[in-house]
């Protein structure tokens, strides 16, 4: 079974490839509710007033593993003006996506995606895909495939001209080729 929905997935990020941009900027966010991997609930509408970036990934995927690191970096850099949130969306029992953050040191909230976040931001036609919310809600930029470091930076630091699709300077903490 997890070998169709493997199938499944690629075949779906394959056909979707050729569109990078999934979401339509300055789109607002609608409150959603999440729970972490500890059980912990959360609104959507709690992080209102920071920038939120929402990487929807799996732990089967190569570049969601090869971001990892530069998601990282984001998270700790930005610590005060901007969350990162991971949603998981391969299915992985809780306690093994547990293990999978312990391992890869993941120090940004994980979410197992569910039912009612799995679109919450827009479509999501395969993983990695990021969502760079502003902190007036509205979604200012989303990218299916891999991220770099340099790419949220240039939303974080609030440059009007920003995009994610450009990649202006690497994080030099970060040790990924996806920073």
């Amino acid at each position: 079974m997890k070998l169709i929905k493997r199938a499944f997935a690629l075949a779906v990020f394959l056909l979707a490839s050729a569109t990078a941009s999934v979401a339509a900027e300055s789109q607002q966010v609608g409150n959603f509710t999440f729970k972490d991997i500890d059980g912990k609930n959360h609104q959507f509408s709690e992080y209102r007033g920071k920038w939120v970036i929402v990487n929807y990934w799996a732990t089967y995927c190569g570049p969601c593993i090869a971001e990892l690191p530069a998601l990282n970096s984001v998270a700790n850099r930005f610590k005060d003006k901007a969350i990162v949130l991971g949603m998981e969306a391969g299915e992985t029992p809780v306690e093994e996506l547990k293990q999978f953050v312990k391992q890869r040191k993941i120090t940004y909230p994980v979410a197992p995606t569910q039912d009612s976040t799995m679109f919450a931001l827009g479509l999501l036609y395969g993983v990695p895909t990021t969502f760079v919310v502003n902190p007036k809600g509205e979604i200012v930029g989303s990218h299916m495939g891999a991220v770099t470091s340099a790419m949220l930076q240039n939303y974080l630091r609030n440059d009007n001209n920003s995009s994610l699709a450009k990649d202006k300077d690497k994080d030099e903490n970060c040790k990924s080729v996806y920073c």
